[in-house]
């Protein structure tokens, strides 16, 4: 069931008279006069509220001549437990947060003068030509297809390609915040290795920490092995948040990377 077939009736029950009354149909089938026996009101208010119950499709009402049997109506139930059940399946962005909500954590629990020194490594087996792969990498066009984690947009890609060149990008997320990177070039060896120092700035301009990519191609017709090293250092006190989604984020890059180059 969608949403909005059973806001009518989540509205109707999220009222608290009635909450308790499904709450007692759900153990019997009662009388109006036993509902209002149990909720302590008088019968007029209690009818109004199964009338309200009744017309959502919450409840069923009987009349047996002179009694009325209110009970659930089990259809309207079942509806409402797939639909719920439906939103306690997980979602792949589950284990990502709550991961990366502990991340941060921990970055702020590093002690007084560790400046957060570690070094990630990432490898991937891709199926596509080193070229492709190359090209995936220091081709505009082709960056902006996968440089983005996920709920958010490349917003500015610029990366030169040559010892000493700039790199610069800028992430937008939905509400329209942004993000900007910046770094430079160190090292060119075309199709094979691209090494490059690249951080997310602060309100400051200033890098939030230092953080060396080096990535490395090898490959065999069809096939390339990708390795990427990335060595942080000089980690700033506000920069939990940023560095702590280094793995989250290039984990996901790179899956990006693979469906761009794989597509």
């Amino acid at each position: 069931m969608e949403a909005p077939q059973v806001q009518p009736q989540l509205a109707t029950i999220a009222e608290p008279t009635r909450f308790r009354i499904v709450q007692l149909l759900s153990t019997r089938a009662c009388t109006v006069g036993e509902v209002a026996e149990h909720l302590g009101a008088l019968q007029p208010q209690t009818t109004k509220h199964l009338q309200a119950l009744e017309a959502a499709g919450v409840i069923r009402v009987h009349r047996l001549g002179r009694r009325r049997v209110a009970r659930l109506d089990r259809g309207t139930m079942s509806a409402l437990s797939e639909f719920f059940g439906g939103l306690a399946s997980p979602a792949g962005d589950d284990t990502v947060l709550d991961e990366y909500e502990a991340a941060i954590v921990r970055e702020t629990a590093r002690p007084v003068g560790d400046d957060g020194a570690r070094t990630l490594e990432f490898d991937r087996q891709l199926a596509a030509t080193v070229s492709d792969v190359w090209r995936a990498w220091t081709d505009p066009e082709r960056a902006v297809r996968w440089w983005a984690p996920q709920h958010f947009e490349v917003d500015a890609w610029e990366l030169d390609p040559r010892a000493g060149g700039a790199i610069r990008f800028v992430l937008r997320e939905g509400a329209g915040a942004t993000y900007a990177s910046t770094g430079v070039v160190d090292e060119v060896e075309p199709g094979a290795r691209l090494v490059f120092r690249l951080a997310p700035v602060g309100a400051d301009g200033l890098p939030l920490f230092a953080a060396r990519h080096t990535v490395t191609l090898t490959g065999s017709g069809e096939t390339t092995a990708l390795r990427l090293r990335i060595d942080v250092s000089d980690v700033r006190s506000e920069a939990a948040p940023a560095v702590a989604g280094l793995e989250p984020g290039w984990t996901q890059l790179l899956d990006a990377l693979r469906l761009t180059v794989e597509g």
